[in-house]
């Protein structure tokens, strides 16, 4: 097994907050990629909530919050070999992988990073609200006008009003999301390359962008099991269906300690060839 020889310590506390778990420990982690503008902040209330059943640790990205000095990532693939060597130590089963629209992304090319390091690979990969990576691109937003981009912002409704209505805020905030979306929109699509990682896809009801469609095709990249899970709300339900969303998670990070996390009956149900499953919360 090939360990991180490269990132100092120092390095990897810019992208993981807190200590790195000891060898031997038993307890799950959670490592949490955002959606595109976003940051660690996007989780903040996460690790008390599942702080009963895991330590839960957001991903800090350049160019954002305490890295704001720091250049945006512009490749993905690039982006997801630095986390890999950055994060390695927190590597450690049992762990899990949480992206939220363009941090699926991420947390899939992080998850091929970390198999090319031969190093442990997560007991589950949660992609919220983003198509499979082999699918199409929607049409692009990073290349909208300012006008334009602060409307698609308003449309996905999670953004308050009062930081849309500050020139000021938005002309720190827009160079990011518009970086993010370059991120994910540019990104080379490849043919499915499946790995060994169970996969749990999930999407809110109400988003326009992401339906059972796009979620089916992320059975595409696992040969373990996959699921589909929908929640009350649109694009982010990570924030309007909160609750329902860390009641799942609660019970996949239980499993995942028992070592049965993201297991299904048939290793095949979900998949587009076969009837999907799917329950709403």
């Amino acid at each position: 097994m090939i360990r991180n020889q490269g990132a100092p310590t120092e390095t990897r506390n810019r992208w993981i907050r807190e200590p790195a778990p000891r060898s031997g420990m038993g307890r799950p982690r959670l490592l949490c990629f955002p959606f595109a503008g976003g940051g660690a902040t996007a989780f903040r209330t996460w690790p008390a909530l599942l702080a009963d059943v895991a330590d839960v640790h957001a991903v800090r990205l350049p160019g954002r919050e305490e890295r704001h000095r720091e250049p945006l990532a512009t490749d993905i693939d690039a982006l997801a070999r630095d986390v890999a060597d950055a994060v390695s130590d927190w590597c450690l089963p049992p762990y899990a992988l949480y992206g939220h629209s363009m941090g699926a992304r991420l947390a899939h090319r992080v998850v091929h990073a970390l198999a090319e390091r031969e190093l442990p690979l997560p007991g589950l990969l949660v992609v919220a609200a983003h198509r499979a990576p082999h699918q199409p691109a929607p049409p692009l937003m990073h290349t909208l006008s300012r006008e334009e981009l602060i409307c698609k912002i308003e449309e996905f409704g999670a953004t308050p009003q009062e930081l849309l209505d500050n020139r000021e805020i938005l002309d720190l905030f827009l160079p990011v999301i518009r970086a993010d979306f370059a991120l994910s929109e540019t990104a080379e699509e490849h043919a499915p390359r499946p790995f060994n990682v169970p996969i749990l896809a999930l999407g809110g009801e109400d988003d326009a962008s992401v339906g059972m469609t796009e979620l089916n095709a992320w059975s595409l990249h696992t040969t373990a099991a996959f699921r589909i899970r929908r929640f009350s709300g649109g694009h982010f339900f990570q924030f309007s269906s909160e609750e329902q969303l860390m009641e799942l998670l609660r019970d996949e990070l239980v499993g995942l300690a028992r070592g049965d996390a993201g297991e299904a009956e048939d290793p095949d149900a979900g998949r587009p060839q076969r009837p999907a499953w799917s329950s709403t919360s």
